[in-house]
């Protein structure tokens, strides 16, 4: 069987909850909501996803220190994957309804 050439993969992305950094008595109060987060197969969109690709968003919960600051090597995370929020891009989807 001939096929063509693989597109390398794509650099894993991060998308920041706009309430971050908060406490986890902040996080308790409410519902979460990511309805902002927005995807695309945009090519110009350095953050775009690739037609006909399987993703798995996985959610990261980071310990900030008391400065609200995270991200170096020592710092404590945990994290979740729900597999029924796999997904796989498509270049349209129409619907009928």
């Amino acid at each position: 069987m001939v096929a063509g050439k693989a597109e390398p993969a794509m650099p894993g992305r991060l998308y920041v909850h706009p309430d971050s950094p908060a406490t986890g008595a902040h996080w308790m109060r409410q519902l979460v909501s990511f309805q902002k987060l927005k995807l695309t197969n945009n090519h110009l969109d350095p953050f775009g996803h690739n037609s006909m690709h399987k993703y798995q968003p996985r959610l990261h919960i980071v310990k900030a220190d008391e400065n609200n600051a995270f991200g170096s090597k020592n710092t404590a995370f945990c994290t979740h994957v729900f597999p029924e929020t796999s997904f796989i891009s498509v270049t349209s989807y129409q619907n009928h309804k």
